[in-house]
Formats: structure tokens, C-alpha cells, sequence
């Protein structure tokens, strides 16, 4: 009995503490509503901070842009001043900027030219570039030393001066800047098409002549022609009427600022002196085999490294008697190190390697490939400008064809009519080793035709400089150049 009263009690004592919290649940729910309340009011507030962060932050991206954009016409205005006022001193200075030794001898002749005249002053300088795959900027050491190898004066700019470099150049005030290619992707910043406008920019394409259609970028269908420094040269020098006809079509300004002169590089070609990089007779003879550097995908797209490296070499180790001179692009060598490359860093430098352990075989780089050309027999070649400079020696071209890549333009199609494409190694072997054998190359004649047609009979080099003169001279007696570096041209 004494234990049913001890739970009685017990469960109506809970019964009590129920009810109590029964009857402060409204007063708790009340507090709960408060709560919720103030907490859904800083929510609020605190939404409203971040959307007038959000706009506080477009209106200072939007100020910002409008003041690059007032920069820009600021700077533009400012070089538009200090191009009216050079060209009226005697001789003209004229700066060449060097990023690659290999394109050099587009200009080599002309700068020799100029050294030795009386109205121009020529200033050569060697700096560093970047090439895709590449960890920054690099190579000036490079082309510092080709320079002083073939006795060219010039001055250094390597990458630990760049943050002085466009200081130093505009304190040398050159009338007249001449880089090598189009591609600011491929050069320091500091010599971006945008920030040399204080000077009148040239142009002699690094390579002879485009044959491809290329890829387009946002601004034009034609990077080839009518890439942004094209549109603000003052003067790009061409190799034929085909080049001109392009951008005359494709050019925003109509062509009026491309001449056409022949190229120098062809010119320097034509003139080589047989040298062979290997000194041991080569009794079966000589390849000269040169890579393109586009093995990935999204480009042009000819470069075939990567698909017949192996093939070569065992060519190579089988035919003892005959030596295979390996002449990769520039810009092949580092783009291993992109993660567009189909092969790896270990992968290309351990074939490089084994291709350099052979008695039989040797690379060209970086160097004056004119000779090895003229001492060679045979080419054998995935293009580009191989395809074409080639032909000046009138020997056989073996064009290794990679499926998919960029079609050929007008110029192109003339172009592989002297070549003779091949789709295997096999192919290129058979066909070699009858040319090597002593079978004549039935389309000598055509290349012939090419040679004249696409680069004239020579002397570019003093057709360039009689087009510099008639301009400096139109524009001095005019008073200033209205129109330097604009999109109307020059005169």
C-alpha cells in the first residue's frame, strides 16, 4: 500500500511541472516569435549590406574599366604626339626587337643594309619570349649569344630588366620599331603592340608567307593579316601580290599599310652556303627532317611529332648510312610542358636523347638552318614554312600530311603543288630513299614556278629600304605623320 502511494504521488507531482510548462508555453512561444523576428530583421539588414557591397563593388569595376579605357585614349593620344614629332632628325633610328634567334635572318640583311648606309641608324635587341608549355618568359640568353656569334651589335634586355626595359627604349627614341612577329602572347608585355605606339611599327613577317586558313580569334577572321598589330602598323612588308590580295580583302584597313618587296629570309636562303652539321661522309645521304610545333589539337594542327618520332628514329638506327639532321620549331621544345601536349617532358627529352646518342644524326636549333638546308638532299617535313622554304633549293619536299589539320588558303594550294604528301612513315621512307638513290624529283619544275611566282627574283632588301625612305621622305615634307599607326595608313 505504502508503494502505490509513493507512486500516486510521484506521478501527480509530474503532473504539476507538466502543467506549469503547459501554461508557459505561450510566454515562451512569444519570446521564440521575438527572437525569430530579430533574427529575420538582420537577415534583412544584412542582405541590404551585401547587395550595396555588390553594387558598391560594380560601380568601382565599372570605374575602373572606364578609367583603363580613358588610359588607353590617354596613352594613345600621348604616342600619337611623339610619333608627329620624330622623323624630322637625320638618320632615323629604327629599333629591332629579337625573341627569336631562328627568325633572325628576316632581318639580318636589312640591318646590315642600314649599318652601312648614311640616313638610317639601326639598334638591335635581343629579350626573352614565351612560347605555350613554356614556365614564363626565357631565351634571351639564347639570342643574345646567336646575335653576338654573328657579330651583331646589340643590347641585352633578359627578363630580370624588363621593369626598366620599355624606360630604356623609349630613352634610345627610335622612329621606327620592327618586332618579329604579330603574337603579344609571344613576347614580354612591355612590347605589346599597345605599349610601343609611341614609335612607328614594322613589320617583316617571321615566317615567309601564311598558307593556312586560320583560326579566328574575337576580333578578325585573319590573324595572319589583320591581327591588332597589323592594324596599327605603319608599314608591313610582304613577300607577294597573294599576301597583298589577302589583305586587301581581310584587313580591317584594306591592305593599305602591307608593300610588297620579296622577303629577306628567302633571299638570305638563296644565298646559303652548303655547311653540314655532321663532319663524317654520308655515303646513302643527307635528311634534313623539320617538326612544327602544333602536335595538339586546336590550332593548325600540322605538327605530326608526336606520331612519328619513333619511326624516324628506327629509320635512323637502320640506315647507318645515311644522316638525319632533326630541325624542330622553336616553339616545339617547350610545349611538352602544356597540358595540351600528347607526349611528356620525360617522354620528348628522353627520345631527344636517343636520337642524339645516334653516330648518324644531329639537331638544329636555334641556329642559321640555311646551310644545313643547302648540304641536305631530302626533306622531310609536317610544314609549315618548311613547305615553302624548301622549295628554293629545288629538292625534294616529303610533306608527312597529319589527318585534320587547318585547310590550305589560295597560297597554300599553289604551295603543295611542289611538295609530295605522304600519310605513314613507310610512305615517307620508300619515298625518300628513291630520291636519295638518285631518281630525279619530278616536280622540280613546278617548284621552279613557285620560287618565281611567290617570291619574285630577290633584292628585297633594297626594295624595303626604298619604301621606308618614300614614307619618311612624304612625311617630313607633309610636316608630321597624320596618319602613323592609324587605321587610314600611310600615304
Amino acid at each position: 500500500m505504502g508503494a502505490v502511494s509513493r507512486s500516486l504521488k510521484t506521478a501527480a507531482g509530474a503532473a504539476r511541472v507538466f502543467l506549469r510548462r503547459v501554461r508557459q508555453l505561450p510566454a515562451r512561444a512569444g519570446a521564440l516569435d521575438r527572437r525569430s523576428a530579430a533574427a529575420a530583421e538582420q537577415l534583412r539588414v544584412a542582405q541590404e549590406d551585401i547587395a550595396a557591397l555588390r553594387s558598391r563593388v560594380d560601380e568601382v569595376a565599372a570605374a575602373l574599366e572606364a578609367s583603363g579605357a580613358r588610359f588607353a585614349e590617354l596613352r594613345d593620344s600621348i604616342h600619337l604626339v611623339a610619333r608627329r614629332t620624330a622623323l624630322q632628325r637625320r638618320p632615323t633610328r629604327v629599333l629591332f626587337l629579337v625573341h627569336v634567334l631562328g627568325a633572325w635572318d628576316s632581318y639580318h640583311a636589312l640591318v646590315e643594309a642600314m649599318v652601312r648606309s648614311d640616313d638610317f641608324e639601326p639598334v638591335v635587341a635581343s629579350i626573352p619570349r614565351r612560347f605555350r608549355g613554356s614556365n614564363g618568359l626565357y631565351g634571351e640568353e639564347e639570342v643574345d649569344r646567336g646575335l653576338a656569334d654573328r657579330g651583331v651589335a646589340h643590347l641585352r634586355l633578359p627578363v630580370g630588366d624588363l621593369h626598366d626595359a620599355l624606360q630604356l627604349i623609349k630613352a634610345i627614341e627610335p622612329d621606327v620599331i620592327f618586332r618579329q612577329s604579330q603574337w603579344d602572347a609571344d613576347v614580354p608585355d612591355e612590347f605589346g603592340t599597345a605599349r610601343l605606339g609611341f614609335a612607328r611599327t614594322c613589320m617583316v613577317p617571321y615566317e615567309t608567307m601564311n598558307i593556312v586558313v586560320n583560326v579566328a580569334d574575337a576580333n578578325t577572321a585573319n590573324t595572319a593579316i589583320d591581327s591588332t598589330y597589323h592594324r596599327v602598323a605603319w608599314l608591313v612588308f610582304c613577300a607577294n601580290e597573294m599576301v597583298l590580295d589577302a589583305a586587301v580583302r581581310d584587313g580591317v584597313r584594306d591592305g593599305t599599310q602591307f608593300r610588297v618587296v620579296g622577303h629577306p629570309k628567302a633571299d638570305h636562303l638563296r644565298a646559303a652556303t652548303p655547311r653540314w652539321p655532321l663532319k663524317t661522309p654520308a655515303d646513302g645521304g643527307r635528311v634534313v627532317w623539320s617538326a612544327h610545333h602544333t602536335i595538339g589539337r586546336g590550332w593548325t594542327d600540322f605538327g605530326a611529332f608526336h606520331l612519328v618520332r619513333d619511326e624516324m628514329l628506327a629509320w635512323a638506327r637502320e640506315r647507318h648510312d645515311v644522316q638525319f639532321v632533326f630541325m624542330p620549331h622553336p616553339a616545339l621544345p617547350p610545349f611538352p610542358d602544356s597540358d595540351a601536349s600528347p607526349i611528356s617532358r620525360s617522354e620528348f627529352d628522353g627520345w631527344t636523347a636517343a636520337w642524339r646518342a645516334l653516330p648518324n644524326t644531329a639537331v638544329v636549333a636555334e641556329s642559321d638552318y640555311g646551310p644545313t638546308l643547302a648540304a641536305s638532299d631530302v626533306m622531310v617535313t609536317d610544314g609549315l614554312s618548311m613547305l615553302v622554304e624548301y622549295q628554293l633549293f629545288t629538292k625534294p619536299v616529303i610533306f608527312y600530311e597529319r589527318e585534320g589539320h587547318r585547310p590550305f588558303n589560295a597560297i597554300g594550294e599553289r604551295v603543295v603543288s611542289g611538295v609530295h604528301p605522304v600519310h605513314t612513315v613507310h610512305e615517307v621512307r620508300e619515298l625518300a630513299e628513291k630520291f636519295l638513290g638518285g631518281e630525279p624529283d619530278p616536280l622540280r619544275a613546278r617548284q621552279q614556278e613557285n620560287v618565281q611566282e611567290l617570291f619574285g627574283s630577290g633584292d628585297s632588301v633594297t626594295q624595303i629600304l626604298h619604301v621606308l625612305r618614300t614614307e619618311i621622305a612624304h612625311e617630313r615634307a607633309a610636316g608630321g605623320p597624320a596618319n602613323a599607326n592609324s587605321f587610314d595608313g600611310p600615304a
